[in-house]
């Protein structure tokens, strides 16, 4: 349960994050239709910070380090990568690494929720710093209201600094910041990023809250992370420092206030054990970490392929739109990607390929590329205006040959595991709510060659305003395993989009007994097909 941060009691926390983005999003279209643009900077005043940076803490010594130095040295210039598709080993991943922790954690992230997983995190954390580890938190501020009396306590301690990036001046009126600043304020820091003694790093779409960890009452994100070692993570500390120098990092101090916070960090330490001794935190626990799975990866060296990889990652330049073409991500990825001979299978949880990208994608697949998207369906989709500026496109991708798939939004009983069953009963999650599913993975495969795992949605707002990270990595066997799991499981939790003799959409739902076909929208009322017609006529493409 959300931790008590000592504020008024009628605030409301921000845990739904349905609400919340669609709140967001319609005061950045309202903001943007009065405006059309800034009025004047809301930024508050930076005071000198002294530049830290990875290498201030020699961690060559460390447990991670001993494990991992040896196999470094048998492949330079390379990494090593085990992907963590299931949401328990991801999260299993995370704690053990902050309990594995001797000299540094540097984690950046766009959400840190108030709720078990958050609070479950926190407490291994100062455990961690207890212990005498050097915490850097790096904090998008854009949903960071309901944290930051937790964060300004977190930074009382000795050994933990946070720091909120691009922040809010108007701490309690938000959206006078959007009316006067909405250049900037639109644009926030996307990165997921997770570091333990500069060893092993932690990418991909997950932040730290219970949608991602099967841990929610109301819906699970599917996600993917990569766990990395080797050249990858210098590239990834390098990237943390980029953001955690810049002049849009403040020190939580700096921006929230004290005196009207009044939760101090042994009231907070206190709360975090209490909830740590719960009976539901200990079952979820066991059963997240009843897998060796991470154990087997890191210290038996099971499964593991060193391969060429490249980390693609935007400047934090491209917060104040000042970023080259050669510090972007999207411009980085197309570069370092090859040109696809037979295969694409591109998932993207927000996908909006705008004109351009229609048009290239289209032209794959009439040059003979299997070109296939997943991406949500309108009642998966937590942004659900979004979908009105991806749904313009749907037909012409399919009139060129392009194979599109539309995530499920509830999964069917018999996807249900007995994990799953075995989750909700120990951990008191409602079985409804681990049904409910919202993709939110981005991940691409090129051939039988590539791979990119990142936080970069291919949509208009990953491309050209918020700031992103991700991993290329050259492996030919994961580039394998993604197309063959797609093909084996795909009609089992997606819509197949299909065009009828009259041009008009069809949904293919494949089922044990029979295949389904929708005519209609699945779950889509009338009004709410024609209110989005409508917003898709509207020039906010570039917002979503």
């Amino acid at each position: 349960m959300p931790l008590n941060t000592d504020l008024a009691r009628d605030k409301k926390q921000f845990n739904n994050k349905l609400t919340n983005k669609h709140f967001h999003i319609a005061v950045l279209l309202s903001s943007a239709t009065l405006l059309g643009m800034s009025g004047c900077s809301t930024l508050p005043k930076q005071y000198p910070q002294t530049p830290e940076y990875v290498y201030d803490i020699d961690t060559h010594q460390t447990s991670l380090a001993q494990i991992i130095n040896p196999l470094k040295a048998q492949h330079p210039e390379l990494t090593g990568y085990h992907v963590l598709y299931d949401p328990l080993k991801a999260f299993a991943a995370r704690i053990q690494l902050i309990d594995r922790a001797e000299k540094t954690l540097d984690l950046q992230y766009y959400i840190w929720d108030n709720d078990k997983i958050g609070a479950l995190a926190l407490y291994k954390i100062i455990q961690a710093a207890d212990r005498g580890v050097k915490v850097r938190l790096l904090i998008d501020d854009n949903n960071a209201k309901s944290m930051e009396a937790i964060y300004l306590a977190l930074d009382q301690h000795a050994n933990i600094q946070v720091r909120l990036f691009n922040p809010y001046r108007f701490r309690q009126l938000r959206p006078i910041d959007m009316v006067l600043d909405l250049k900037r304020i639109n644009r926030r820091m996307h990165n997921k990023t997770f570091t333990a003694d500069h060893q092993v790093s932690l990418i991909g779409g997950r932040n730290m809250s219970d949608h991602y960890y099967n841990l929610s009452d109301s819906y699970q994100f599917s996600d993917v992370d990569v766990m990395l070692v080797g050249q990858a993570v210098e590239d990834i500390g390098d990237s943390f420092d980029q953001y955690w120098n810049d002049s849009y990092a403040y020190p939580v101090l700096q921006i929230v206030s004290p005196t009207q916070n009044t939760l101090r960090y042994e009231s907070l330490k206190e709360q975090l054990i209490n909830n740590y001794q719960q009976a539901s935190v200990q079952n979820y626990l066991d059963i997240s970490t009843r897998s060796d799975d991470f154990n087997l990866w890191l210290e038996h060296h099971e499964d593991w392929e060193w391969v060429k990889a490249e980390v693609v990652k935007d400047s934090p330049d491209k917060i104040r739109a000042k970023a080259k073409k050669e510090q972007q991500l999207n411009f980085q990825l197309q570069n370092r990607l090859s040109v696809p001979d037979h295969d694409v299978d591109l998932i993207s949880a927000y996908f909006v390929p705008e004109k351009s990208g229609t048009e290239k994608i289209g032209q794959l697949s009439q040059d003979g590329v299997h070109v296939r998207i997943l991406t949500n369906s309108f009642k998966a989709n937590d942004v659900s205006l979004v979908h009105a500026y991806y749904a313009k496109y749907r037909i012409d991708l399919l009139k060129s040959g392009v194979e599109l798939y539309e995530f499920l939004p509830a999964l069917s009983d018999e996807q249900l595991t007995q994990t799953t069953k075995d989750l909700s009963k120990q951990a008191k999650i409602n079985l409804k709510g681990l049904s409910r599913s919202s993709l939110h993975a981005k991940l691409m495969s090129v051939d039988n060659k590539q791979v990119f795992i990142g936080s970069f949605n291919f949509d208009p707002r990953s491309a050209y305003l918020n700031t992103e990270i991700g991993v290329v990595l050259d492996s030919p066997p994961l580039a394998n395993l993604v197309h063959q799991t797609i093909d084996q499981h795909i009609n089992r939790y997606a819509y197949k989009l299909v065009l009828d003799e009259n041009g008009k959409i069809n949904w293919q739902l494949q089922t044990s007994e029979a295949t389904l076909v929708y005519t209609k929208e699945p779950k889509m009322k009338w009004w709410q097909k024609a209110g989005l017609k409508i917003i898709s006529w509207l020039p906010l493409e570039g917002f979503m």
